[in-house]
Order: C-alpha cells, then sequence, then structure tokens
C-alpha cells in the first residue's frame, strides 16, 4: 500500500479577530507581559505534532504581533462570521491532511490534551470532524452563555450543543452533557465542505460553529480532554484565568514554559 495514503500531516489554525462582540479587542490583551493571541500560538507549538501552527486574522494589529514574535500569520478575509469559516479559508494554502482549530482565546489550553487530539486523528484518519469536551462540573456551568454545552451519545458522536440547558436540572451526574471546548479538528477535504455549507438555524440562533455539522447530519466525535478549563469571553472571565495561570500549578508550569520561549527569541 501507498504509505502517503494513510500518512497524516495536522496543521493548526488559530482564529483570531479584533471584533468581538462581547470583548472587542481580546486577542492583545496583555497577560503576564504577552498578548492572549500568543499565549495561545505558544500552547499550541508546545504541542509538538503539528507540521506547523499558523495564526489566522483579518485584522493588521494581530498579524503584526504575531510577525513581531516571529510566528506564522495568514491574512484573511474580514467577512466570516464564525471562526471555523476563516479556518477553511488558510486551509486551502496549508500543505495537510487534517487541520486542528485551537481558538484564540483558549488561553488555558493544556499542550498535553492537543497531542490527546492528534493522537486521536492518528488513530483514525478518516473520522471526519472532532471537537474537544470536557467533563461539566457543577449546575452552574449548565447556564452559563459562555459555555457552550453539548449532548455526546455513548459512541462519542455529539448530537446537539446549546448554551443553556439549566432545565434538565441535574443533580451530581452529568452524563451525557459535556462542556463543549474552543478545540476542533476536521480532516481537510471535509473543511472544505464545511466551508461550502449555509449557515443553519440553530448555528445562527446558538452562534456556536459546529451546529452547521449536526444539522447537516454529518458525524462530530467527542475527544474528551483531561480539563474544561474557560477561555476568555469576558472581562470577568479575563480576571478569573489570571487567578488560575497564578495558583493552578499545572498552569503555572505551562506558562514557565511559554515564558522562557520569550527568552530564547530575544536571545536569537
Amino acid at each position: 500500500m501507498d504509505k502517503s495514503v494513510t500518512e497524516t500531516k495536522i496543521a493548526a489554525v488559530i482564529p483570531a479577530r479584533m471584533g468581538s462582540n462581547r470583548y472587542p479587542g481580546k486577542p492583545l490583551i496583555n497577560i503576564k507581559g504577552l498578548p492572549m493571541i500568543e499565549h495561545v500560538r505558544r500552547r499550541t507549538l508546545l504541542c509538538h505534532a503539528f507540521s506547523e501552527v499558523v495564526v489566522a486574522t483579518c485584522d493588521q494589529e494581530i498579524f503584526d504581533i504575531i510577525r513581531e514574535f516571529g510566528g506564522e500569520v495568514i491574512m484573511t478575509s474580514p467577512n466570516h462570521t464564525m471562526a471555523s469559516d476563516r479556518v477553511a479559508e488558510v486551509a486551502h494554502i496549508l500543505d495537510c491532511s487534517h487541520v486542528v482549530n485551537v481558538q484564540g482565546d483558549e488561553i488555558l489550553t493544556i499542550p498535553e490534551d492537543l497531542t490527546l487530539m492528534t493522537n486521536t486523528i492518528n488513530s483514525n484518519p478518516d473520522l471526519p470532524y472532532l471537537s474537544a469536551t470536557a467533563i461539566i462540573e457543577n449546575n452552574e456551568e449548565l447556564s452559563d452563555p459562555n459555555i457552550v454545552k453539548c449532548v455526546v451519545t455513548r459512541s462519542d458522536k455529539i448530537v446537539y450543543c446549546t448554551r443553556n440547558i439549566s432545565k434538565l436540572n441535574f443533580v451530581n451526574e452529568f452524563e451525557p452533557i459535556r462542556k463543549l471546548l474552543g478545540v476542533f479538528a476536521y480532516k481537510r477535504e471535509n473543511l472544505f465542505e464545511y466551508g461550502n455549507l449555509k449557515r443553519t438555524p440553530l448555528e445562527i440562533k446558538e452562534s456556536i460553529d459546529i451546529l452547521r455539522i449536526i444539522e447537516n447530519d454529518l458525524p462530530m466525535k467527542s475527544v474528551l480532554f483531561s480539563c474544561g478549563y474557560p477561555g476568555i469571553n469576558d472581562p470577568q472571565e479575563e480576571q478569573e484565568i489570571r487567578g488560575i495561570l497564578q495558583k493552578d500549578l499545572q498552569q503555572s508550569s505551562v506558562l514557565e514554559k511559554i515564558l522562557s520561549m520569550t527568552k530564547m527569541i530575544q536571545l536569537n
């Protein structure tokens, strides 16, 4: 068998834009001396399974700051409503078999969890769509609109997503509901398929990218990550994340590695 037929080559794309509805300009907020988008890029680089790590943006400010740090960045159309559409545009010029979308506000993503995603792809290269999920920790998360919830079947298929599922009134055990995290993966040709689909009613109502996949009867697999840390959607979450970076031992360890990368860049 031709090895090239089954060989996987996984690129990471980090979509980011300044015009967030809930927190404009958040990609460049300064945290421990680095803009948020650079934190995310460096965490993604710490997962050594990617053939390349690219930031995708429509904003010159983000483009310039990534270039300043020596990163790879591509300008995209300003007309994309959803982050996955921005990723799909960039995928057309990448040399890869699969794309992992690490959302630009996922500042606490653990590199080992990204490796878990790439390992799943390597073991199941024909899976068209995958999404990171995490365990629900308490009832408050069920009604928090900043946390997307999803329904996961016994075969790890994601069949529904919403921002508020609190009416179900769970007690202690939250399965089959999980948190949907901002890390998605696609087989390259299926990402193009996604980009060609029209936006769907639930996607528009909930502002959740992957509902377009679900509403078109396309399969999406859940990949359970070890932790479901929050992203930054508003100033309150920013303060929460600053506290986690200071107090959480695992996060402090990753942060130390990221800041040491700055010293290496300066030496070069």
